[in-house]
């Protein structure tokens, strides 16, 4: 073979060669597949939400007999609102929740829904509630002492806590009230407020 022939033998080998060692180099273990990102809880409004939610938290604090209130609901609006308390009147002592939900299209409309926290000036104290959803806060006003309420004999203290959740669709906003003569301090009322608001999501699960 001249040596002619040998150079363009060897031109045509060397893409030949160059390919293969560029597709091994590609070769391996093929890239394990993304799994797919769950999508968001999607959520409705129940019928009497506040008669199924668990009265024996109120009720453990003081006492007393648990009652439930039912708004009426507004057709034009894909919002509800209800109340459960516990009350007594010999100590007069009165805690009360409401839970009110509001579905909207999308969880970024749910979001956009939470109310902006308070100001540094405002009363009170409120930080944010993650294990609750994307945005939740809590406020907790400080206790005002030395109340009279029409049906006490005595002054009692009351407290008030409120907290803003949003979670898929769904954003809720529960109020705790209370007054009797030593109303809950803060942690404890932080956890009732929790737990009512994980009991209401989980009864508006779709």
């Amino acid at each position: 073979m001249t040596f002619l022939a040998r150079r363009l033998r060897d031109a045509v080998a060397l893409p030949t060669v160059l390919v293969a060692t560029v597709l091994a180099g590609c070769a391996g273990p093929p890239a394990p597949a993304a799994e797919p990102q769950p999508s968001p809880a999607s959520y409705q409004l129940v019928a009497e939400l506040c008669a199924q939610l668990d009265p024996e938290p109120l009720t453990a604090l003081d006492g007393g007999t648990a009652k439930v209130r039912e708004w009426p609901s507004r057709p034009d609006r894909q919002m509800s609102k209800c109340g459960l308390a516990a009350s007594r009147r010999d100590p007069t002592a009165m805690h009360a929740l409401s839970v009110s939900t509001t579905l909207t299209g999308s969880p970024e409309l749910a979001q956009e829904g939470i109310p902006a926290q308070p100001k540094a000036q405002a009363r009170g104290t409120w930080h944010e509630v993650p294990q609750l959803g994307d945005g939740a806060w809590i406020w907790l006003l400080p206790v005002d002492e030395g109340l009279e309420l029409p049906d006490s004999s005595e002054p009692v203290a009351g407290r008030r806590a409120t907290v803003y959740v949003a979670r898929g669709n769904a954003l809720v906003m529960l109020e705790l009230m209370s007054y009797a003569a030593e109303v809950p301090g803060e942690a404890e009322t932080e956890a009732l407020l929790v737990a009512y608001a994980e009991e209401a999501l989980a009864l508006m699960i779709a």
